[in-house]
């Protein structure tokens, strides 16, 4: 009876093998539906379903490839100026959430009083609370404050990320204490070992705060369809989702452009900061 005996070289070359064949399978279930997506955007609503069945390459890549779909959402629809509304949105609730979740996230962890950690508790038990139950609460607060249909009506609520103060205070809690007290030992307030010592020691964690408050806020569709009643100051998903829909037949090829245009920031902003996203993401927590 023969005996099946690799040597070390051949299990290593086996195993290349089966990384690779699982590599592309994986990809292979996340690409192909953006890549579907992708294509039914250069294709007129006919072909998109005569492309459907059987699945062919003519599904995944247009035959006859056309630009009519893009060329209307940004002539037609405005999405470009949505994109514009996005942008601005996306800008105040990332600058505003770096600002209030550092600070915090500094008294949590730097500043001694007490009821500290009822308090953090406290602020973490709010973001269980589902967008749904607060979208009433939050439209009346921006209602009395008079900037009911403004984009800082869609942006101040997101200011206040429970996630990035969670996620911030876990880095803040990474640095040595130690650090402050030699910092303090040479004159240094709270100020200067925020700005000098805390910031610089966190740029990973700011950078996966950047990446995943973007996305939450490019995302968001709900409270900007509550908020925003005139259609010219409307963000990049309602302004897709009304342009998309009319009321005799939904028109699929502007759909799935406007998906890809509406992806196309994301990826480009994920692949600038992937490796510090992956990096804060796996640390979190970490002592």
């Amino acid at each position: 009876m023969a005996m099946d005996i690799k040597t070390p070289q051949q299990r290593r070359t086996l195993k290349l093998v089966w990384s690779g064949v699982i590599l592309v399978i994986v990809l292979a279930v996340f690409l192909l539906p953006y890549l579907w997506i992708v294509s039914s955007g250069f294709k007129q609503q006919t072909e998109i379903f005569r492309d459907m069945s059987p699945v062919s390459w003519r599904t995944f890549f247009p035959s006859n490839a056309v630009m009519d779909n893009f060329i209307e959402l940004f002539t037609v629809k405005g999405v470009g100026t949505a994109m514009t509304n996005s942008f601005l949105v996306a800008a105040i609730e990332v600058g505003g959430a770096l600002i209030v979740c550092t600070t915090a996230a500094y008294a949590l962890t730097r500043i001694q009083f007490r009821g500290r950690g009822v308090v953090f508790a406290l602020i973490l038990a709010t973001f269980m609370l589902p967008v749904e139950a607060m979208v009433v609460p939050m439209y009346r607060v921006v209602s009395g404050m008079g900037i009911q249909d403004t984009l800082w009506a869609v942006a101040l609520p997101g200011v206040a990320s429970v996630f990035g103060l969670f996620l911030l205070r876990q880095s803040f809690e990474q640095i040595p204490i130690e650090l402050d007290e030699a910092a303090r030992l040479d004159g240094a307030g709270h100020v200067r070992i925020f700005f000098s010592i805390i910031l610089p020691n966190v740029k990973t964690s700011l950078a996966t705060l950047i990446l995943i408050k973007f996305l939450f806020s490019w995302n968001a569709f709900l409270w900007p369809l509550v908020a925003i009643q005139t259609q010219a100051k409307q963000v990049i998903q309602v302004a897709i989702a009304h342009s998309a829909a009319p009321d005799y037949l939904p028109n699929w090829g502007l759909t799935f452009a406007g998906a890809a245009v509406a992806t196309l920031p994301l990826l480009i902003l994920f692949l600038l900061l992937q490796r510090y996203f992956v990096k804060g993401l796996a640390t979190t927590g970490m002592k």
